[in-house]
């Protein structure tokens, strides 16, 4: 899954063109047949591929078929970043190479030279570094002065007090400890100094040039890198190079980009950067320009190979030519070098497989790889947008209801923080990822509403209010609560199989999440290869089945309950019809099949109100085939009756409405008689007329829910003032059915005749 960043060592896997330069100039070294040292530079930024120019260069070089070819030498600075002794360190490795690649008894010689003169060369500390030693050696003697002081005066005031000799001696310690690596580097000092009576440092450089000259093979020390050391050690490295540029048969090949390297030197007071890395370096090269469109070539080929990896739903999703808009308007902007696409590729690689369950995509493909250039390239401006969705989806004209310029002001302003050669391109990709935020750059406001939800939520789009959360959580649905698109493609595969329709719908009933199930359901009713039409009495069906199931109260003042969501998609995909006459056989068969009853009532009823306000046009049944559903649904509502299982249908009122409205006879008086002859059956029939309804305060963030009785429509069952007299008894008496029901019986009586506007059903 992971793309290896590393430089490329094969000619194989040069996908930049790059081959030719690099065995142009292994071959050049190779034929340099100079006495004096060589000192060659390779110019390139971060990411250009240095390194990989490099190790194919050596290549050619190992490959060679010259008797003479240079011994290759690596040494890697890094690996004593931070470290004192840079110089020693440095001819202790190549005399370390020369022993392991070379068995000549010359080359051993050397190497115990080089290791001599790594000491010698240390012998004069730099100025900071006496000047530490001398710092901290002041500071151990005046310490040491102190406590042994202190010890005198103790020992002559009271010679017993061994607690406290013993105490001075711990202290003596702890300061030995604290100096010791002082103390070792001026024992070390005074070593060296030791060993430079028997030779000085110029006779032993002397030494080794004359063993080198007399080499016939040179030796190439490669440095890549430099420009990642800190200017401290990049100062190192160029005096080093500079101090040991006379050694004959030697070439260096420096790797760094220049930019960085002369502002590392710069920090020295009195140094120019450029004129520092001329007097040193004799040769330089820049590294071959790449042209975009390779860059663009090796883009495409890592996301075809991500994109083949996908769930096969997810081609439905990638847009050609919607992918080109999202590219070219300033996508391509964010990729300049190879080491760019391997590091989006593995991360886009990983973030995908988060996304993606059995056939499922959770995200739009080219959406998702926009959003991951920003995560990659411009962190901080991504971090801006994860938590702002109502800047980037809403379709208002203003930000929250603010004037039409503060949205367009804040987004602006999140740009600005961003690099200023991304910033143009950044927000291009931006007016192309949101519709919304298009027009607001245009217009000043919004140009698309939320009629255009749907369609997006169906596409994925991270334009989505439903779906934003989603590609910066990296949760399927923006959060575990919400519903997935896994989820969602486990319903439409099922959706023309109707007992396992009902089971899943059954699932989600039980999860809690089924209006989440009826919002996205939506999304996908004018989608016939989704829902085709053979699978539109199954749909039916099952709504029907769990009407009585579903949550009785809406989630806000604005939220459509779960009958209406219903109701909406059965709607949705029954105009999708011309022959109103399949529409009546699917909801007779569907009625009389039924094992819920209100879904049933409530559909027919919705068409009876068409049918009675004469809007022929907008119903799905032939108008003269109402009464056959009215009388289907009759006979649902007697079995329901008869199996003791109507009074306590969470819609019993709306059911009874519709029974008195379409009986045309007294059968449903009789019933309401049967049930409210006794006392507790009184009480519990009225308690199917109490209500809730929202109250919106100015100035109030939410609304609040107010319980009132529709006295209105229990007075179309009942005579209101026998109820009130009965009830009042009831109160009176003070028994287990008062006490029981106190909260109800009260409301009832201290609100009597006060609301007369109360709507009926």
């Amino acid at each position: 899954m992971f793309i290896n960043d590393k430089p490329i060592e094969d000619k194989k896997d040069d996908r930049l063109g790059r081959l030719n330069f690099s065995y142009n100039l292994g071959k050049s070294i190779i034929d340099w047949k100079g006495i004096d040292s060589l000192v060659i530079a390779l110019y390139g930024k971060w990411g250009s591929g240095k390194s990989s120019v490099i190790n194919l260069a050596r290549t050619e070089i190992s490959q060679s078929t010259e008797k003479n070819k240079p011994t290759v030498i690596e040494f890697n600075p890094w690996l004593f970043s931070g470290e004192d002794k840079l110089n020693e360190h440095f001819f202790n490795e190549i005399a370390k190479e020369l022993e392991i690649q070379n068995t000549s008894e010359k080359d051993i010689q050397l190497a115990d030279k080089l290791r001599s003169y790594s000491k010698l060369f240390g012998l004069i500390p730099d100025e900071e570094v006496l000047s530490k030693i001398f710092e901290k050696s002041l500071i151990l003697i005046g310490l040491f002065g102190l406590s042994a002081g202190q010890i005198l005066q103790w020992l002559s005031f009271d010679v017993g007090k061994w607690k406290t000799i013993l105490f001075v001696v711990g202290f003596i310690l702890i300061l030995l400890s604290f100096a010791k690596k002082t103390l070792e580097s001026i024992a070390d000092y005074f070593e060296k100094r030791g060993n430079a009576k028997q030779k000085t440092v110029l006779s032993f450089k002397k030494d080794i040039k004359d063993t080198l000259r007399q080499r016939k093979d040179k030796i190439l020390i490669i440095i890549d890198d430099i420009d990642r050391l800190t200017p401290e050690e990049v100062r190192q490295v160029f005096k080093l190079i500079k101090i040991n540029s006379d050694f004959p048969n030697v070439i260096y090949l420096l790797s760094f980009d220049r930019d960085v390297v002369q502002k590392a030197l710069e920090l020295q007071p009195g140094i120019n950067g450029q004129d520092y890395i001329e007097k040193i370096v004799q040769v330089s090269f820049d590294i071959p320009l790449v042209k975009q469109e390779k860059i663009a070539k090796l883009l495409f080929e890592e996301l075809d190979r991500i994109l083949a990896g996908l769930p096969k739903s997810s081609e439905a999703l990638f847009e050609q030519t919607y992918w080109g808009n999202i590219y070219h308007s300033g996508l391509k902007d964010f990729f300049r070098n190879i080491r760019d696409v391997k590091r989006f590729a593995s991360s886009l690689e990983f973030s995908f497989s988060l996304m993606c369950k059995g056939n499922s995509v959770e995200v739009n493909p080219v959406d998702f790889i926009a959003i991951e250039t920003i995560r990659v390239f411009a962190p901080s401006f991504y971090n801006f947008m994860r938590t702002k969705d109502d800047l980037f989806t809403s379709t208002d004209k203003g930000h929250t209801g603010s004037n039409t310029n503060t949205r367009r002001q804040e987004i602006e302003a999140g740009i600005k923080d961003l690099p200023e050669n991304l910033q143009k391109s950044t927000q291009e990709l931006l007016r192309r990822l949101f519709p919304q935020v298009d027009g607001v750059f245009q217009y000043g406001y919004s140009s698309h509403g939320s009629d255009w939800f749907p369609m997006w939520n169906k596409q994925l789009r991270i334009c989505a209010p439903k779906h934003f959360a989603t590609y910066f959580t990296l949760i399927p649905g923006g959060d575990e609560t919400e519903l997935s698109q896994f989820e969602v493609d486990s319903i439409l595969n099922v959706v023309s199989d109707q007992l396992a329709l009902e089971k899943i719908f059954k699932e989600f009933l039980e999860k809690g999440k089924i209006q989440k199930v009826l919002e996205r359901m939506e999304d996908y009713t004018g989608d016939e290869s989704k829902i085709p039409k053979t699978a539109y009495l199954s749909v039916v069906q099952t709504l029907f089945n769990i009407s009585d199931s579903l949550p009785a109260d809406r989630m806000g003042m604005f939220e459509l309950g779960a009958d209406l969501q219903c109701a909406r998609i059965i709607f949705q995909l029954l105009k999708r019809n011309d022959d109103k006459s399949i529409n009546f056989n699917i909801f007779k068969t569907a009625t009389e099949k039924s094992t819920g009853l209100y879904g049933p009532v409530y559909n027919i009823s919705l068409e009876s109100q068409k049918g009675d306000k004469n809007k022929d046009d907008s119903m799905l049944i032939p108008v003269d085939k109402l009464n056959e559903l009215q009388k289907a649904c009759l006979a649902k509502i007697i079995e329901f009756k008869k199996a003791d299982k109507l009074q306590s249908n969470r819609n019993f009122l709306s059911i009874l409405y519709r029974w008195k409205e379409w009986s045309g006879a007294d059968d449903w008086k009789e019933y309401v008689n049967l049930i409210t002859t006794n006392d507790p059956g009184l009480v519990s029939f009225i308690k199917s007329f109490i209500f809730e309804s929202f109250s919106h305060t100015f100035g109030d963030y939410v609304g609040k829910r107010v319980k009132k009785f529709n006295y209105k429509s229990l007075g179309v069952f009942v005579a209101l003032d026998d109820v009130k007299k009965r009830i009042e008894t009831i109160k009176s008496d003070n028994g287990s059915n008062y006490t029981d029901n106190k909260e109800i019986i009260d409301m009832f009586l201290d609100n009597f005749g006060k609301d007369p506007d109360i709507l009926d059903d």
